[in-house]
């Protein structure tokens, strides 16, 4: 079966709308009326898990089409990831679990919003069917102050998508301090099978601020084009058990040729993240998930295992295939923190990355990004550049970074809040996470 065949069985009858990942969402949805299908399943049914029977009936029925379209179908598979794919594991050790403290202030949930569902309490959107909002977790100085799984039970392991590229982003931070990764080598240093004169002049930094120039930019005529590298990519690297995949991840990226100068424009890219893990493994010699492991998630205390799924190939989707418990979720959030010292005994993001994740260098790169730019889901227009993998840097040291169906992690240093939240957003159409930040102006920021 050629590349063109398999992509077009996997987009289907699918909309434009559709195959928009996180970055790439339609800035002609923000104006649509939303709609959603009358047997689609409210979010809520989820928090009590499914019978044997329905769950098997998803587990034979699910194929790629239904990562793109995210109905009920798509919504179990997000919660159950290893029923659909094979699985690399990220081990939590064998320390202590760091157990948070609760002071939890229902109050909090009277915290009005304002978003493209309307304005309403913080409640209110927990409850909204088009937000869909499954889990949200508050942690203020590492406490949590607010807890609620609106959709899914509190021990589910839910997929965090994009928003598992920041854990890749610290990753690339720590290895860059014990001097395994240069971020001004070119790729070509790492990787010498992208013997490429396109891929000659892209260096490891632009792979990580999304600034690579490489054609693979995730925008509606990319992903609807069945030759394109990003639309075959997403073909092959998500092809469901029962679907054929004959091509690595590596190889299809490899013969990417690059359409502008890197450097110059802000472009979201989920292919930037899954070469870095190429890197992450050659200069380690160690599997991505067991570097991941050995340099994040045994030195804090999570509570349980991450995983990350892998390609019919073997290859781990470290552009976002991660998923984990919501509390997990949480204190990956806690180490960008003062809190920190709550779930590990000696620092992770180190005093040095502020320095780099607060350089402006690419400020004007991102202005330039009008296709990926989240700044359009918060009002204030406080927002300043893109970098290490976050997709917003804050004027006041905010940083927010989005998962595809509205899942995200809004870090707040100065007022040491944590917030994140897990969705299943029908059609990837809807997003709300500017409500992360109203929250902590309204309720921290005075």
């Amino acid at each position: 079966m050629n590349r063109s065949v398999v992509v077009k069985l996997l987009l289907g009858a699918v909309t434009v709308a559709t195959v928009l990942s996180g970055a790439a969402f339609a800035e002609e949805a923000v104006k649509s009326e939303y709609t959603l299908p009358s047997d689609l399943p409210p979010v809520r049914e989820w928090k009590n898990g499914v019978s044997p029977v329905k769950a098997q009936e998803y587990r034979q029925g699910y194929r790629s089409k239904d990562f793109l379209i995210n109905g009920d179908q798509g919504n179990y598979a997000f919660l159950n990831i290893p029923e659909f794919y094979t699985t690399a594991t990220v081990y939590r050790g064998a320390g202590q679990v760091a157990m948070l403290e609760k002071e939890v202030d229902v109050s909090l949930l009277n915290t009005m919003t304002d978003t493209v569902v309307g304005k309403m309490p913080l409640g209110d959107l927990l409850k909204n069917e088009l937000a869909r909002i499954q889990g949200l977790l508050v942690i203020h100085k590492g406490k949590i102050v607010l807890e609620e799984y609106p959709g899914m039970r509190e021990l589910d392991k839910h997929c965090w998508f994009s928003a598992s590229k920041q854990v890749l982003g610290l990753t690339v931070h720590v290895l860059e301090e014990e001097g395994l990764i240069d971020l001004e080598k070119p790729v070509t240093h790492y990787l010498p099978e992208y013997d490429s004169e396109d891929w000659k002049r892209v260096k490891v930094k632009d792979l990580l601020h999304h600034n690579a120039g490489m054609d693979y930019v995730e925008t509606n005529a990319n992903f609807m084009n069945p030759e394109h590298p990003l639309a075959v990519l997403t073909a092959y690297s998500l092809a469901s058990r029962f679907e054929e995949s004959k091509k690595s991840a590596f190889d299809i990226l490899k013969d990417v040729k690059s359409y502008i100068e890197p450097g110059v424009k802000y472009d979201y890219a989920s292919p930037n993240t899954q070469i870095l893990g190429f890197i992450v493994e050659r200069v380690t010699g160690e599997k991505y998930e067991d570097v991941v492991a050995d340099r994040i998630w045994t030195r804090a205390g999570f509570e349980s295992d991450g995983h990350y799924a892998l390609s019919a190939q073997g290859e781990p989707l470290s552009a976002g295939i991660f998923t984990s418990r919501l509390r997990d979720m949480g204190r990956f959030a806690l180490l960008y923190t003062p809190s920190w010292n709550k779930v590990a005994d000696k620092k992770i993001v180190s005093d040095t990355y502020w320095a780099k994740v607060y350089d402006k260098t690419y400020a004007d790169a991102l202005k330039r990004g009008v296709e990926t730019d989240k700044s359009k889901y918060f009002k204030d227009g406080q927002s300043s550049h893109a970098t290490y993998q976050w997709d917003l840097v804050f004027e006041d040291g905010d940083l927010f970074k989005a998962g595809r169906y509205g899942q995200g992690i809004y870090v707040s240093p100065e007022t040491d809040t944590a917030v994140v939240w897990f969705s299943s957003v029908y059609m990837n159409e809807v997003y709300v996470p500017g409500f992360a930040r109203e929250f902590v102006k309204q309720v921290y920021r005075k």
